[in-house]
């Protein structure tokens, strides 16, 4: 059997499926890697990424004494920005011990890279390279897109 067989029509959703079901995993990990499902690839990863460093440099800012210092201007920005995806692992995360979530967003950060690093694998096989994210599959408008010009829930 070819590499191509085996992965021909990968689900880049795989290896979150796979977290998701792993009862040894702690549920706040489950729920994160469940929040990343059916994201684009790319962005996936970025999105994630960007949240675990703005988590490590708040966490950096507690432990030097700094209020106002790089995680709370990266979460500043983050927030303005609402990125939908962001903003799951935002309320996922915020109200849990910060030290905690750093590891756990870098976890998920982690799973994300080795998730878009599929790709790689994929196109060198040969076999079909495509993943076509949720967002995308979507034949209407979001309510998200209907809300968006309402200042009162910006």
């Amino acid at each position: 059997m070819k590499m191509k067989d085996v992965l021909e029509g990968y689900d880049y959703d795989l290896p979150l499926m796979d977290a998701v079901n792993d009862v040894e995993l702690r549920p706040v990990r489950r729920l994160l890697a469940g929040a990343l499902m059916g994201e684009s690839l790319d962005a996936g990863y970025f999105a994630t990424r960007e949240m675990a460093d703005a988590y490590f440099d708040l966490w950096n800012d507690d432990r030097k004494g700094v209020r106002y210092g790089e995680g709370y201007l990266a979460f500043e920005e983050i927030l303005k920005d609402k990125n939908p995806l962001q903003m799951k692992l935002w309320y996922l995360t915020c109200e849990r011990d910060l030290k905690e979530t750093v590891k756990d967003t870098r976890w998920l950060a982690i799973l994300a890279n080795r998730r878009a690093y599929m790709a790689r694998a994929v196109r060198e096989s040969g076999a079909q390279l495509l993943h076509v994210s949720a967002r995308n599959l979507v034949a209407g408008k979001t309510p998200a897109e209907l809300v968006a010009d309402q200042t009162v829930w910006n």
